[in-house]
C-alpha cells in the first residue's frame, strides 16, 4: 500500500513538472513574439523618420539651387563667366540654368577671340531666358555689333589723301583737284573697351594732313597736321558718320574703310574759296 502511494506522486510530480516545462515554453514564445513586434515597430519608426529625412534633404536641395543660381547670376552681371559657368551647370534644369550655361560659354569664347564658337552658343540660347538686370536677349541680338567693334580696335594706315578747292568769284566757278597720293605723319588707333551691359567705349585719335592755302600748282600747296581725339561711349554699333570738329567728320563703310573729311571755307570780298581734303585708312596688317 505504502509503495502503492509511492508511485501514484511520482506520477503526479511528473505531470506538474511537464505542465510547468509547457507553460514556459508559452510563457518565452510569447516573450519571444512580443520582442519581434517591438523590433518591427523600431523598424517601421526608423523607416519613417528616414522618409521625413528625404523631404528634408529634397527641400535643402532645391534652397541650394536657388542660392547658386542667384550668386552665378551676379558673377554673370560682372563678367566672372568661368565662375558663373560652374554654378550655372550645377544647378541642372532649374530656371534658366541651361540657357546661361551657354550664354558663359558664348562670353568666353567671345573674350578669346573665338567669335564662330561665341555665336553658335548664344543661338542656345531660348529666347524665354531672362536674367534681373541683364538684357540677355539684347546681348545675343548684339553680338555680331560686339563682334565688329572688336575687329575694329587696332592701328590704321593711310591709304589715299585726295583734295579739292574750289573757286567762287560773281557767278565763275573754278576748281582744282588734286590726287596727291599719300602724305607722311597720318595715322588712326582705335582702341575699345566692354562695358557691363553689353556696350563698349571706343577710344582713339586720328592724325591727317590737310592743306591750307589755295593754290593752282599742286608743288604750292601748304598743308598742316590735324589731330583729333575720338572718343564714342557706351555703343553696340560703330556710327555711319561722326563729327570730330568743325567742319571735319570721320566715316566708316561697311568694308572697314574709315575716311576723315575735311572742308573749310575762306572769304575774301565776293571772292569764296573751299577747301576740302578726304583722306581714307585701312587697318595695318
Amino acid at each position: 500500500m505504502h509503495n502503492k502511494f509511492r508511485k501514484v506522486s511520482a506520477v503526479v510530480m511528473a505531470m506538474l513538472m511537464m505542465a510547468s516545462f509547457s507553460s514556459c515554453s508559452v510563457l518565452e514564445s510569447g516573450l519571444s513574439d512580443l520582442v519581434n513586434t517591438t523590433t518591427i515597430k523600431t523598424e517601421d519608426s526608423e523607416d519613417t523618420k528616414d522618409v521625413g529625412s528625404d523631404d528634408g534633404e529634397g527641400a535643402e536641395m532645391v534652397e541650394s539651387f536657388e542660392t547658386r543660381y542667384k550668386k552665378g547670376i551676379e558673377l554673370l552681371k560682372t563678367g566672372n563667366y568661368s565662375e558663373a559657368l560652374a554654378l550655372f551647370e550645377s544647378c541642372g534644369d532649374y530656371e534658366y540654368a541651361p540657357d546661361l550655361v551657354n550664354v558663359c560659354r558664348a562670353e568666353i569664347e567671345f573674350k578669346s577671340g573665338r567669335y564662330s564658337s561665341a555665336l553658335t552658343y548664344y543661338r542656345k540660347v531660348s529666347e524665354k531666358a531672362e536674367v534681373p538686370d541683364l538684357d540677355v536677349q539684347q546681348r545675343k541680338s548684339n553680338l555680331p555689333s560686339r563682334i565688329a567693334l572688336v575687329k575694329m580696335a587696332g592701328s590704321y594706315r593711310v591709304t589715299s589723301n585726295n583734295i579739292t578747292m574750289t573757286k567762287y568769284k560773281k557767278k565763275k566757278k573754278v576748281q582744282w583737284w588734286y590726287n596727291i597720293g599719300i602724305w607722311s605723319d597720318q595715322y588712326m588707333e582705335l582702341s575699345c573697351t566692354e562695358n557691363a551691359d553689353g556696350t563698349f567705349d571706343v577710344t582713339g585719335y586720328v592724325q591727317f594732313q590737310r592743306y591750307t592755302k589755295f593754290a593752282k600748282k599742286k608743288s604750292k600747296i601748304k598743308k598742316g597736321v590735324y589731330k583729333l581725339p575720338i572718343n564714342l561711349k557706351k555703343i553696340t554699333k560703330f556710327p555711319a558718320k561722326i563729327t570730330l570738329a568743325k567742319g571735319v567728320t570721320l566715316t566708316r563703310s561697311d568694308g572697314g574703310i574709315f575716311a576723315v573729311n575735311y572742308s573749310k571755307t575762306t572769304k575774301s570780298g565776293k571772292t569764296k574759296i573751299v577747301y576740302k581734303s578726304r583722306v581714307t585708312y585701312k587697318k595695318a596688317n
